[in-house]
């Protein structure tokens, strides 16, 4: 299934099973995706502002060059997502507790990419988040709020400004300038590029 360059309407995608589709400069404003399923499908240069994600789920999808601003993530799955190279600005990743609206549950994002990635001023909430690969990912503004960081890496990310208050950081990698900022035995380490 190919779409391009098209507005996708309200309803077309809702409740839709979709496997290895491909979405190119797609526009999804206002489109409802409750109870849809994404596997191994690609949104390239989409635009994501105002959909509803209520009980959608996301496998193995790649986002480049796509926006995904000022959404919460909360009602939505990811697994082993790759967001290299998209927008993901003013957004919320959390998980909420069935049937709660403000008891937040770990939201495992443990298999994603986020590198060179616009996430400013994003908020990561309960995330296991370890071994994920931020590199040259814009986070200037982030929080990471009780966030599980092990082993994850943000070489070459801009840091100014971010939040890692209440998370467990453990050989996380950063270059050497973030260490400067942050790094003075907090579990931070000096990581090497690959």
């Amino acid at each position: 299934m190919n779409y391009k360059n098209r507005k996708i309407e309200a309803t077309e995608l809702k409740g839709e099973q979709i496997r290895e589709g491909k979405f190119f400069g797609c526009r999804f404003a206002g489109t409802i995706l409750k109870f849809s399923s994404f596997t191994k499908c690609v949104f390239e240069n989409c635009d994501f502002t105002g959909v509803i994600l209520e009980g959608t789920s996301f496998e193995e999808c790649h986002y480049p060059g796509s926006k995904l601003s000022n959404l919460d993530f909360a009602p939505a799955v990811f697994i082993k997502a790759d967001f290299r190279e998209s927008v993901i600005e003013n957004s919320v990743f959390q998980h909420m507790k069935a049937g709660s609206k403000d008891e937040v549950v770990r939201y495992d994002l443990r298999e994603c990419l986020f590198s060179r990635a616009n996430l400013q001023n994003t908020i990561f909430t309960k995330c296991d988040l370890t071994g994920v690969d931020f590199a040259e990912a814009k986070l200037s503004g982030a929080i990471f709020d009780r966030c599980k960081l092990t082993k994850a890496r943000f070489l070459g990310a801009d840091i100014l400004g971010t939040n890692f208050e209440g998370s467990i950081i453990d050989h996380t990698e950063l270059d050497y300038l973030g260490f400067v900022q942050y790094g003075n035995s907090r579990g931070f380490v000096i990581g090497t590029p690959e």
